[in-house]
């Protein structure tokens, strides 16, 4: 997308507004997990799944040792070494890439400096440091081929993430973007949504002409931005009666639906409930949030939609063990539920 237009005179007081802005709804970002984007930089070499496998297979190539360190670092909750490992320049480069019109490399470099600063503040890989970390396999997601990961936490929680890399050097591999199975998206894209949204605000009225919901986001941008504070803050209800008063368009938009389903896990499993159908009706392939909607089905013992989650995201991440005993549990509650039917029948 391409912006030819010349965006609105800014002063002072409406800059120190638009970075308060930005501000918040990258924070945001950091709390729903780095939940198409540009064309990839030609200044910006990932290495390909063949060149992967050719380098884990090597020994002298130090790709087995980066693996290491990655999951001794996220295993024990050690985010430093690994942080050190991300090129956050690339991800911007290729969130915000692309989008040019006067007036938007004002808003390109608030935006980065601010993605920056929470990146510092909360780091990268934080929703993962402290878990069962484990390498998988290569994989390829998008045309992207990386590194998958699994993160197996407390309490049941689990997901995937794959490792973009490159080679800086010989033996120097560096991360230049991270997808993320549970919510379908590289961190290039989340940021990228949000980045366009607030060019797209930068010109004004002719601006509206370049958006999906014809402005109805940029003009709720700061509704949005208050409700991302609000997520932050953990005030859940807030978050969901805050959301419920926007406009169609903007309550269903990836972003803010994530940001309800954040608050409503939180709130109510009644909460999460219309949130999830909400969702669907907006994205109707599974795949794009897999391991909520399994847990939402199980939750609701509908054993059937369960299974067809877990087997599809068997298939994605090439097998699992925790899949694979997910997906018995699922079998064997069924099986449960149905002897329990087939007795209850027969006395009656």
């Amino acid at each position: 997308m391409i912006f030819n237009l010349t965006a609105r005179a800014t002063t002072d007081a409406d800059l120190l507004s638009l970075q308060r802005t930005i501000k918040l709804l990258v924070s945001a970002l950091a709390v729903l997990l780095l939940t198409g984007g540009a064309k990839v930089s030609a200044k910006i070499v990932e290495l390909s799944e063949t060149q992967l496998e050719q380098k884990l297979a090597d020994p002298k190539s130090g790709l087995r040792g980066f693996v290491d360190l990655v999951e001794k670092s996220m295993i024990s909750g050690e985010m430093e070494p690994v942080e050190a490992l991300i090129e956050q320049d690339a991800i911007l480069a290729r969130a915000t890439e692309g989008i040019e019109a006067r007036g938007t490399k004002v808003i390109r470099d608030l935006f980065s400096d601010s993605t920056r600063r929470t990146w510092e503040e909360n780091g990268i890989t934080r929703d993962f440091a402290g878990t069962n970390f484990r390498f998988l396999r290569i994989r390829t997601y998008k045309d992207r081929a990386g590194l998958l990961f699994r993160s197996a936490g407390d309490h049941g929680s689990l997901n995937f993430f794959c490792f973009v890399l490159r080679e800086a050097a010989p033996h120097d591999f560096r991360v230049i973007d991270i997808f993320t199975m549970g919510i379908n998206e590289y961190a290039s894209e989340t940021l990228r949504r949000t980045y366009c949204h607030l060019a797209a605000s930068l010109l004004g009225e002719e601006g509206r002409k370049f958006t999906k919901d014809n402005g109805a986001y940029v003009d709720s941008i700061e509704a949005v931005a208050a409700i991302s504070q609000q997520l932050k803050a953990g005030a859940w209800e807030d978050v969901l009666n805050s959301a419920a008063v926007l406009p169609p368009a903007v309550k269903s938009e990836r972003s803010v639906l994530l940001m309800r389903l954040k608050a409503a896990e939180n709130y109510s499993v009644t909460s999460r409930a219309k949130v999830i159908e909400d969702w669907l009706k907006a994205f109707p392939d599974e795949m794009d949030l897999p391991l909520k909607l399994a847990d939402h089905y199980i939750t609701g013992e509908r054993w059937d939609d369960a299974e067809r989650v877990v087997k599809r995201l068997l298939d994605r991440t090439g097998g699992d063990a925790r899949l694979y005993l997910q997906l018995g549990n699922i079998n064997f509650r069924r099986e449960r539920d149905q002897r329990l039917m087939h007795s209850a029948a027969s006395r009656n």
